[in-house]
């Protein structure tokens, strides 16, 4: 299966494809080679809700609603959950969202506005503007990257907006919603995820006249929490391009499988695990 540019969905890879590899290789090989991601995928309540927090902040910024009261934009919640039922209706399990509208409760809802705007009324009205770039004008942002290699390869994905830095140097930025803030601070991927994300907006922002930019994590039960960044200059994007060029034929290339066997982990412990060890021998996946 490709995704209109004839690259096959082994030969491309997101975020979360690198992190299922490096926690698990069997779980990589069954959601990413067998395409089982979504049908597999378990929600919760605190993906539901940094999802719609997610929406929320896209919204803010497609409408330049930034000097809007926060008593009014928490209605953007609300849009935000009827974008992912709408979505799940259309595309079922295989939606990115699939898993989560059973968690979409009232109550879900009424606590994601919440801290919604509370984050909003810290911030003061200084949410930072949208950068204009040619993929931030669009309803639904998406960015690509495709890499030259035996076979092409693809990484795909992106980060929550691209904002204005308050020195004029744009800013990938990733909102994060964490239950426990400490806990899922000591988790984040501050090395993959700025690497990739940047690679990913590169070509974006070097076509609207910028040469650096600067990743960085928000957090959402953090308001004006800045510590979390990286800065890069475009000059050097050849050396990112390598590098995730390298880990991806280094994947390609392994054909040995190895098991988390964590108790919580879907694949380890699933029913299927001899069928679908048996079908990627088939398939020639693994020797």
């Amino acid at each position: 299966m490709s995704y209109g540019d004839k690259i096959d969905r082994i030969h491309s890879f997101s975020l979360g494809d690198f992190h299922d590899f490096d926690a698990c290789v069997f779980r990589f090989y069954v959601n990413h080679h067998l395409q089982k991601k979504y049908e597999l995928a378990e929600g919760n309540v605190n993906q539901a809700i940094g999802s719609l927090l997610d929406l929320g902040i896209k919204k803010v910024h497609q409408a330049n609603a930034y000097k809007q009261d926060p008593e009014y934009l928490v209605n953007l919640i609300k849009a935000a959950e009827t974008d992912i039922q709408n979505e799940v209706l259309m595309r079922g399990k295989n939606s990115f969202f699939g898993a989560i509208p059973p968690f979409l409760t009232p109550e879900i809802i009424t606590y994601t506005q919440e801290i919604f705007k509370s984050y909003l009324i810290s911030m003061k009205g200084k949410i930072k503007p949208a950068v204009p770039t040619f993929q931030m004008k669009k309803i639904k942002p998406f960015w690509q990257r495709i890499i030259q290699s035996d076979k092409p390869l693809k990484l795909w994905g992106g980060p929550d907006a691209i904002e204005m830095g308050v020195d004029g140097v744009p800013e990938v930025a990733d909102y994060k919603y964490f239950e426990n803030s400490e806990k899922g601070k000591s988790y984040l991927d501050m090395d993959l995820m700025p690497k990739m994300y940047i690679l990913l907006t590169a070509d974006d922002l070097i076509d609207s006249g910028f040469n650096k930019a600067r990743f960085i994590a928000r957090f959402w039960t953090e308001p004006g929490n800045n510590d979390f960044y990286e800065e890069f200059d475009f000059a050097n994007i050849k050396n990112l391009e390598d590098y995730f060029k390298d880990k991806m034929e280094r994947i390609l290339r392994n054909k040995q499988l190895s098991f988390c066997e964590k108790e919580y982990c879907r694949v380890c412990k699933n029913e299927f695990k001899e069928e679908w060890i048996a079908e990627l021998k088939v398939k020639g996946y693994i020797d």
